[in-house]
């Protein structure tokens, strides 16, 4: 649901999918064989995957798409001019992020990579950490240490901070505990969400989030029941009513 203009919010008819990963114009999934499915905006070749590919898990970023083959390199199409569809050689990954001309991604010893862009230093994680979860926002990403403290890196007034407090200096710790991040927005280990700007509404409590780029969030209630708020200008923060998701395949 939301702005569709380009066809990103209206799948194909007929597919079952394993996982979901929305982007800025195109949309991204896989089948569960692992086959790579998208739709939408695609002028630069972000919603054309390669041909023949098998994938664990995929994420749209604004004008690109990486995706983890199941024996954990990366692969990434589309837009590619700061050389954020160009992963480094010869790495394993276990997690991978898209955003906004950049990528950042998870080894499997939970030490981070990121490529692309790196005007505001979105693409330069700090050295020594290891993290459980990694969020790319528009220039900054953030990441959760497996004690539930966030860190984040980069700038702009976009910082993907999400949890209701002012926007750190790069590789500054915040204040935790959380057990997810997305975007503008995390959750803490009861459920209770916190965003930058728009509020989350009063005593819900979540199983999943995701914080969408475009001043609105979503997320899932622990019986699948879908909750947005923010800007709704296209739709984007309205869920069909009646629907239930499986509980943790939110994703942006």
């Amino acid at each position: 649901w939301g702005y569709d203009v380009d066809g990103q919010a209206s799948p194909p008819e007929g597919e079952r999918f394993a996982s979901i990963s929305s982007g800025s114009g195109h949309t991204c999934a896989l089948r569960q064989n692992g086959t790579p499915v998208c739709w939408g905006y695609d002028v630069d070749g972000q919603a054309s995957p390669p041909e023949g590919e098998r994938f664990a898990s995929i994420s749209s970023g604004v004008l690109h798409t990486c995706a983890i083959r199941h024996d954990g390199t990366p692969v990434c199409w589309g837009y590619n001019e700061r050389g954020e569809a160009s992963p480094p050689a010869n790495e394993r990954i276990a997690f991978i992020n898209s955003a906004n001309e950049y990528t950042c991604a998870l080894r499997h010893d939970d030490t981070p990579v990121c490529w692309g862009r790196n005007e505001y230093g979105e693409a330069s994680p700090p050295e020594g950490e290891r993290f459980a979860s990694i969020s790319s926002g528009l220039n900054s990403a953030c990441a959760l240490r497996h004690d539930g403290s966030a860190v984040c890196w980069g700038g702009g007034h976009f910082m993907p901070v999400g949890i209701g407090t002012p926007t750190p200096s790069p590789g500054q710790s915040i204040d935790g505990p959380f057990s997810s991040i997305s975007g503008s927005c995390a959750l803490r280990h009861d459920g209770s969400p916190t965003c930058l700007g728009h509020a989350p509404p009063a005593g819900e409590r979540f199983a999943a989030i995701s914080g969408g780029g475009g001043g609105h969030a979503c997320a899932l209630r622990h019986d699948g029941m879908p909750v947005c708020w923010g800007n709704n200008d296209y739709g984007q923060a309205s869920p069909p009513e009646g629907e239930r998701f499986a509980v943790g395949r939110v994703g942006g």
